[in-house]
């Protein structure tokens, strides 16, 4: 054995392997523990970087179970969200034990280069789990922050970052199953935040991915940072119901273009060796779907829904409920028919429950697609969640479904979109 290298000893925390294990050199491998494999890729020389790296690795091999992929996969989450989680409680896992950590893995220039380039290519994804896993890194933290501070979407990541820690210390000693908790809770953040924003005809939106995040974060501190907040709660039974729809309906909804070879104005010559089809016509649209959130706390009366169903001739409309553990999503409106009086109102109580379901319902209907919601969702119980919150608004960006607060805006927004019925 070299006496000049600094060999760590993972025997000392590892008293479950009975094989000793195999020590290597990283260079210019990313270090790493190779924990099913008794593996540990890690630098060997003295400095305070190094020494870190070593630490933090020692802290897999204590901390962590054999298999963190299989983990990710049994709790359906990436594999770079639940990395970059564990990272972060081995780092300050490794403070609360009295491990210094204060000079951290990389040198400053370092740090500075990622940090800079992450930001130049506006990558969000990347530069909150980078901010994430850097959490409790001593040096390398302060360095990413000072790059971050200065751009909106790193200023974002770190908000997210602490956040997560202070997710994650919820639990006086946090174990791994925080770590899934954090992770489950980070990446419905995360999706929510990438998903591209609903583009309706005439009404503009920011695309970016700043913007998304921005509105995740803010529904992340809506909801709050406890450990009931960020525990996602199932959604309850949904069960459609389908009255008869004796009532016709005359108007439309929207518009819809289609190609064609006759025209004034070639507005596609790009189609001209294509398919000749270089004109556009713009017809009356048939179509469109409108789901109405009928829980209490929309404080709807049958009148208002009637409302709804005036302004948005020729859609699917369709109105939900729920009750302790199961809910309804009734159809009022279909195929140009509405039903009777008789079934306008709530289906079911007056609780959510089931608004993930009624959301993916709505996926599947025609475009646009609207949801009159004042945004509070509940799982099972009636009770409220972070993920779930953001589950229903990643659906929502993801879908392109476009969610209207109370009626009177509903309505002005299905008026603008088309005509009420005559």
């Amino acid at each position: 054995m070299n006496l000049s290298l600094a060999y760590p000893l993972p025997e000392v925390v590892d008293q479950s392997r009975r094989k000793r294990w195999l020590i290597e050199q990283s260079g210019n491998v990313t270090p790493r523990a190779e924990l099913s494999h008794g593996v540990l890729i890690v630098p060997l020389d003295g400095s305070d970087q190094s020494r870190f790296m070593r630490d933090h690795e020692l802290a897999h091999v204590h901390w962590s179970p054999k298999r963190p992929d299989q983990q990710a996969l049994r709790n359906k989450i990436s594999p770079d969200v639940l990395a970059a989680v564990e990272d972060m409680r081995m780092n300050t896992k490794l403070e609360a034990a009295g491990v210094d950590t204060s000079v951290g893995g990389w040198s400053k220039p370092v740090c500075q280069a990622v940090a800079k380039d992450v930001v130049r290519r506006k990558e969000a994804r990347l530069l909150v789990l980078m901010a994430v896993a850097a959490t409790g890194s001593g040096f390398m933290e302060e360095v990413f922050n000072d790059v971050l501070h200065d751009d909106p979407i790193g200023k974002s990541a770190l908000e997210i970052a602490r956040m997560a820690k202070n997710v994650m210390w919820n639990n006086p000693v946090p174990k791994f199953r925080d770590t899934i908790r954090v992770s489950k809770w980070l990446q419905a953040l995360l999706d929510t935040g990438m998903a591209p924003p609903p583009k309706f005809p005439g009404m503009s939106g920011s695309g970016d991915a700043g913007a998304g995040l921005a509105s995740a974060l803010k529904i992340a501190r809506e909801q709050g940072i406890t450990k009931r907040a960020t525990r996602r709660i199932p959604w309850g039974k949904l069960t459609l119901d389908h009255p008869p729809r004796n009532q016709r309906v005359a108007g439309y909804l929207g518009k819809r273009k289609r190609s064609t070879d006759e025209g004034d104005i070639p507005r596609q010559l790009h189609r001209l060796l294509i398919d000749g089809k270089i004109f556009r016509h713009t017809r009356r649209g048939r179509g469109g779907s409108v789901l109405i959130d009928g829980s209490g706390s929309m404080q709807l009366s049958d009148a208002d829904i009637q409302k709804i169903l005036n302004a948005a001739p020729g859609c699917v409309v369709a109105v939900y409920s729920g009750n302790t553990h199961d809910g309804v999503l009734r159809v009022l409106a279909q195929d140009g028919r509405q039903v009777d009086k008789q079934y306008i109102g709530t289906p079911a109580g007056g609780a959510n429950v089931v608004d993930g379901p009624a959301l993916q319902w709505l996926s599947k209907q025609a475009k646009p697609r609207i949801w009159v919601s004042d945004g509070q969702v509940t799982g099972v119980c009636d009770r409220m969640s972070a993920i779930n919150t953001l589950e229903c608004a990643g659906i929502t960006r993801r879908y392109q479904i476009m969610r209207e607060k109370d009626m009177n805006t509903a309505v002005k927004l299905l008026a603008r979109m088309g005509r009420p019925r005559s």
